[in-house]
């Protein structure tokens, strides 16, 4: 599914973005996001620089759900993971995060191909796909 622009303006200028996983038997995790970016418009990159819980739930069920939000904008970006450690792709990654510092391991690379985007709003298009 592609990103409308709004969306992809909000994921690109807010700092951080909550990423929601569950292990095989459905425990919860949420975690904050900083380091990712587009890779275009239907795929979107997290840099695993220090996931434990995040991973280990990714490697077992690979739906994920991000919340975005800017003020009274919101919503939930729903999509398929993949756990890179190799490729083009991960190299491509790890280069971005290692020029913001040498204190990022940049591990993995999550590559994420969105497949729903909802309201999340406080109003009656809350829970709608958009």
């Amino acid at each position: 599914m592609k990103i409308p622009s709004n969306i992809k303006e909000i994921f690109e200028k807010e700092r951080f973005h909550q990423l929601a996983t569950a292990s095989k038997n459905g425990e919860p995790n949420c975690s904050y996001i900083g380091a990712k970016y587009l890779l275009d418009d239907e795929t979107i990159i997290v840099v695993d620089n220090f996931m434990k819980k995040t991973l280990k739930n990714i490697l077992e069920n690979p739906r994920v759900s991000i919340a975005i939000i800017r003020e009274k904008e919101a919503y939930q970006i729903k999509g398929n993971c993949k756990y890179l450690t190799e490729g083009p792709i991960y190299e491509e990654a790890r280069k971005w995060m290692k020029a913001k510092g040498d204190r990022y391991p940049a591990k993995g690379a999550l590559l994420i191909k969105v497949t729903d985007i909802f309201y999340s709003t406080s109003d009656e298009k809350a829970g709608l796909p958009i």
